[in-house]
C-alpha cells in the first residue's frame, strides 16, 4: 500500500492573531523543520484584531496589512492555507462575543451582502499579492461547527446561507478555488452526520459545489469541557475510525462522491485544559488512530501543534493540558515526538498492526512500536477524580506489550533507534522538579534537554527485536542500507 502521508496534510493553531508573536513563529519554524506540515488551519481570519473590516458611513472598507504579515510568513515557511472563513467582524454580528476569551463573534452576519464584499475582497487580495496558481492550491472552509450554539448562534437554515453565498464569492473570483464545509463538531458524531445529510441535501437542490468535506471526529461525549474537570466521557479506543466510515459511507454515496474529506480539527478531547493533553498516553494515541485509518481520507489536523493559544486564556501552568504539541515555552510533548516519526516513514507501508507500522523506503526500512494502554473504565465513562494537576497516571490501564519482530536484510545497515518512554515525558520531568508555574530559563532549558527520545546507533546484517514495551512506550527504528 502507498503511504499517502495524510497524517502531514494539515496541522492547526487557534487564532490568525497569535500567528504574528515572535514565540509563535519560532516554534512553527522548528516543527516545519522537524515534521514539515503542508497546510494550515485555524480561528479568526476576520475577527476584530486582525483589523481586516470596518465601516465608513455604512460602507465596508477592507484593509489587509495584517493578514498579509501572517501570510507572508506561513508561505515563507512552506505552509499553504486550509483558510476556515469566520467569524463575524463586529460590526456585521447579530450576537456579539458569543465565545472564547478573545470574543469571537459566532453568528450569522446582519448583512449578508457586506458578508459576500468581505470574503471576495480578501479572496482578490490573496490573487493580487500572491498569484492565482498559488491560491489554486488553498482551500477555503466556511465557518467553524455550526452545529454548536457558541461558535453559530444561528439557526441550521443561517448557516447553508452563509455557505450558498461564501462559496459564489469565493469562485466569483475562480470558479477553481476550492470551497469545502460544513466543519461541524465530532461529539455524538451520529447526529451530526445527520447535520451533514441535511448540508448535503441542500447543496444539492441548489446545486452548489462543495470540493470538500470537513468535519471534526473529537472521541468524547460532549463538545467542550471548559476546565478539564467537568464529566466527559469517552466513545471508546475505535471511534475515529468508526466515524470515518460513517462519514465516507454518506459522502460516497451522494452527488459529491469524488469531494476530498478533510477532517480539521482532532484530538483526544475537545478541551482546551484536560490534562491527558501532556502525558505521553498521546504519542500512542496519535499513532494507533493515525495508522488505522491509512488511504481512507485526505487529511487528519490535529488541533493545535502550540499551547500558544488562547480561548480560555493563556494557561496558568508550564503542563495545563492544552492541545499543543509544544508548552507555550516550547518544550516538547510526547504528541510532537509521535508526529517526528510520523514524518520518517516511507512511501510504502510493508505491514500495519494494533502495536506498530513497517514502512520501506528504496531498500531503507522504517518501523515504529508503540504500546497503547486505553483509559480505565471509570474514567472513560466521565470519573475525572483520579486526574489532577500532578497526577495524571491512574487513569489509564497500566498493561505492559510485548512485541517480536524480524526483518531479512540484505547486506549491512545502519541502524538508528529511538525510545520515547515515561522518563522523557516533559512532564514527568516537570513534576520531578516540583511543577513549577513558571519555570525558570535553566529550567526550561534543562526540560528540553530531557525530554528527548533517547537515541542509538549501530550496525547491523539483521533486524530482530523481542520487545516488552511499558505502558505508551514507543520506539522507532531506522534501517538505511550502507
Amino acid at each position: 500500500m502507498k503511504n499517502n502521508k495524510y497524517y502531514q496534510k494539515c496541522i492547526t493553531f487557534g487564532r490568525a492573531a497569535e500567528g504574528l508573536r515572535a514565540d509563535f513563529q519560532k516554534q512553527l519554524i522548528e516543527m516545519q523543520h522537524d515534521v514539515g506540515f503542508e497546510y494550515v488551519r485555524f480561528h479568526g481570519i476576520f475577527h476584530d484584531d486582525m483589523a481586516v473590516y470596518k465601516e465608513v458611513d455604512g460602507k465596508p472598507q477592507l484593509w489587509f496589512g495584517y493578514i498579509d504579515k501572517l501570510f507572508d510568513f506561513l508561505l515563507e515557511n512552506d505552509l499553504k492555507p486550509l483558510l476556515e472563513l469566520g467569524f463575524v467582524p463586529t460590526e456585521l454580528a447579530t450576537v456579539p462575543n458569543t465565545v472564547f476569551w478573545w470574543k469571537a463573534n459566532g453568528c450569522p452576519p446582519n448583512d449578508y451582502d457586506k458578508w459576500q464584499y468581505l470574503v471576495k475582497g480578501t479572496v482578490q487580495h490573496f490573487v493580487e499579492r500572491y498569484g492565482l496558481d498559488e491560491v489554486k492550491e488553498w482551500y477555503f472552509e466556511v465557518w467553524n461547527e455550526p452545529n454548536l450554539g457558541s461558535f453559530w448562534r444561528g439557526t441550521q437554515e443561517q448557516y447553508f446561507k452563509l455557505y450558498e453565498v461564501s462559496v459564489h464569492a469565493v469562485k466569483s473570483v475562480c470558479n477553481d478555488f476550492r470551497v469545502g464545509g460544513p466543519s461541524t463538531s465530532g461529539a455524538d458524531f451520529r447526529e451530526n452526520l445527520g447535520y451533514l445529510k441535511a448540508f448535503i441535501n441542500f447543496c444539492e437542490g441548489k446545486n452548489l459545489p462543495v470540493d470538500f468535506f470537513s468535519a471534526h471526529p473529537y472521541p468524547t461525549y460532549w463538545p467542550l469541557d471548559t476546565d478539564g474537570n467537568e464529566q466527559m466521557g469517552y466513545m471508546g479506543k475505535d471511534i475515529c475510525a468508526e466515524f470515518i466510515t460513517f462519514l465516507k459511507d454518506i459522502v460516497d454515496n451522494s452527488a459529491y462522491h469524488d469531494a476530498e474529506i478533510h477532517l480539521t480539527e482532532w484530538n483526544s478531547s475537545p478541551s482546551p485544559r484536560d490534562f491527558i493533553h501532556d502525558t505521553p498516553f498521546e504519542a500512542p494515541f496519535i499513532l494507533y488512530n493515525i495508522t488505522q485509518n491509512f488511504g481512507k481520507i485526505d487529511s487528519l489536523g490535529y488541533w493545535a501543534f502550540t499551547d500558544i493559544f488562547e480561548e480560555n486564556g493563556p494557561g496558568e501552568y508550564e503542563f495545563h493540558g492544552g492541545f499543543g504539541l509544544f508548552t507555550n515555552n516550547g518544550i516538547k510533548k510526547p504528541s510532537y515526538w509521535a508526529y517526528y516519526f510520523l514524518s520518517k516513514l516511507g512511501d510504502e507501508v510493508i505491514e500495519i498492526t494494533d502495536n506498530y507500522i513497517i514502512t520501506k523506503q528504496g531498500n531503507n526500512y522504517q518501523i515504529i512500536v508503540w504500546n497503547y494502554c486505553y483509559y480505565t473504565d471509570e474514567f472513560a465513562g466521565g470519573d475525572r477524580n483520579k486526574l489532577t494537576l500532578t497526577n495524571r497516571d491512574d487513569v489509564f490501564e497500566k498493561e505492559v506489550e510485548h512485541i517480536s519482530l524480524s526483518l531479512n536484510l540484505k547486506g549491512q545497515y545502519e541502524l538508528m533507534e529511538y525510545k520515547l518512554d515515561e522518563s522523557t515525558s516533559a512532564l514527568h520531568n516537570w513534576l520531578k522538579i516540583g511543577a513549577p508555574q513558571y519555570p525558570t530559563r535553566e529550567e526550561i532549558m534543562l526540560l528540553k534537554e530531557q525530554s528527548k527520545p533517547i537515541a542509538t546507533k549501530s550496525r547491523v546484517l539483521n533486524f530482530n527485536i523481542d520487545l516488552t514495551l511499558q505502558a505508551h512506550e514507543v520506539r522507532m527504528y531506522l534501517l538505511s542500507e550502507v
